[in-house]
Parts: C-alpha cells; structure tokens; sequence
C-alpha cells in the first residue's frame, strides 16, 4: 500500500513538473495592457499626440520610430523591450466622453484583437482623435487586428 501510494505521489509530480514551462501554451482571453498615461504619466493624449494618419492604426516597435512619427506634448523614452505600441486616428461625428481598450488573445488563430471603444456625447464638436494602447511586445510575424467601435 505504502509502495503504491509513493508511486502515485511521484506520478503526479511528474505531471505537475511536465507541464510547468511549456513555451508553446496559449492562453486564450484578455491580455493586460497599458498606456502612456498610466506609464509614463502623459496626460489628454487623444487629443494633445499627433501622427500623421486619417482612420487607421499603426504599430510603433521602437524609439526612433516613435521620435519621428509620433508629435506632441508627451515625449517618453517608451520602453520597447516590452512593449510595442498601437496608435491610430479616429474622426467622430460627435463629441467623445472616453476611449476604453480590450486586447484578446484567440489560441486557434494565434491573432490578437484590440477593440478600441469610442465613447461619445451629444457635443456637436466633431474631433480627430489619437488613440493608442502599450501592448506586450508581439512576436515576429505575430498578428494584431484593431476594431473600431463607436458609441
């Protein structure tokens, strides 16, 4: 009894361990991630970054990307080990009360989907915003969608 018992206690430790560091998982869901507000402490940014784009996205993976193609008056030193970043220009119809951000990770694609929520007002302002999310660096080769809602 006492033989068996060992032998099943080792058996599952074996599985335990086999599993543990499996590069290759996925896990499927929400991704955490970030901005320039929260990270480097850039205020109003949809409204005070430029880049030179009209209704669509861009994927910055470094500094010196970001130094020319990105104005405005938050300039950080974006840490780009781990992050790339996603920034794109909206027009709206009518005012904006708020922006929210959603990365989810699909494992049977392999593509990541960031849904940008365009919150809006009954303003009649018709505004051209920035928006962007830091992201957790994508691999090479590594897919990235970005839909667009309007509220």
């Amino acid at each position: 009894m006492k033989l068996k018992n060992s032998f099943l206690l080792i058996l599952m430790l074996v599985v335990i361990l086999s599993c543990n560091g499996d590069d290759d998982s996925c896990t499927p869901g929400i991704v955490e991630i970030t901005s320039l507000e929260a990270e480097y402490g850039c205020v109003n940014t949809k409204n005070e970054m430029e880049i030179n784009l009209s209704d669509d996205f861009v994927i910055i993976t470094s500094q010196s990307d970001f130094d020319s193609q990105v104005t405005g008056s938050c300039q950080p030193d974006i840490n780009f080990s781990i992050y790339d970043l996603v920034i794109g220009k909206k027009a709206l119809t009518s005012g904006n009360t708020s922006i929210t951000y959603e990365l989810l990770r699909n494992c049977d694609t392999q593509i990541q989907t960031l849904t940008v929520t365009f919150v809006q007002n009954a303003t009649t302002e018709a505004p051209n915003l920035t928006y962007h999310a830091l992201i957790p660096k994508l691999e090479n080769g590594q897919v990235l969608e970005v839909d667009i809602i309007v509220n």
